[in-house]
């Protein structure tokens, strides 16, 4: 995908910057992230990805804090909270990836 793939507005804003989240916890975020399969994150054209994650990240943060705050402890996932975590970020990633045609 590249940028000549994406509508005016769109391309615009890219030109412009888009907006990214301001993440508190980077680790809560990378354990998070990392339920995300590597190959769907490298099929986010590079220019868009900061963008993509940390709106991701954002997004479950403030819909799903109790899970984000689990996230936030020390140590591994417990294995309740990762499955829900990542039937909940596999849903918004594959919801993102075919609005935007990317597969």
């Amino acid at each position: 995908m590249e940028l000549k793939d994406f509508t005016e507005k769109e391309q615009q804003q890219i030109r412009e910057g888009l907006s990214t989240a301001v993440i508190s916890d980077k680790a809560a975020a990378d354990k998070i992230l990392a339920l995300v399969p590597q190959e769907w994150i490298r099929k986010i054209p590079f220019f868009v990805r900061k963008h993509a994650t940390t709106k991701t990240i954002e997004r479950i943060a403030n819909q799903y804090p109790e899970l984000y705050a689990v996230a936030k402890r020390e140590g591994e996932l417990p294995e309740k909270e990762r499955e829900e975590l990542r039937k909940i970020i596999t849903a918004i990633f594959e919801e993102k990836m075919a609005k935007h045609h990317i597969g």
